[in-house]
């Protein structure tokens, strides 16, 4: 099976790309890599991803979510 995007989607993974490397906390870089991430570790980036409206991606829009399909 061949998967391919539209100009869409390949846009918004590149939104997602940038937003990662712009707002991931330096701290948190490698870590899960070498140890377990804290429960601080992922309530600190949970919050970053939630100032965003991220945090749900499942979720509809009516439910607080982003409302994102399955390609997103």
């Amino acid at each position: 099976m061949k998967l391919t995007f539209t100009p869409e989607e390949i846009a918004f993974r590149d939104e997602i790309r940038a937003f990662i490397e712009q707002n991931y906390p330096q701290n948190l870089k490698g870590v899960g890599d070498r140890e377990d991430l804290t429960k601080e570790d992922y309530l600190s980036w949970h919050r970053i991803l939630g100032a965003k409206g991220w945090s749900t991606p499942a979720w509809p829009v009516e439910y607080g979510g982003p409302g994102w399909h399955a390609t997103q």
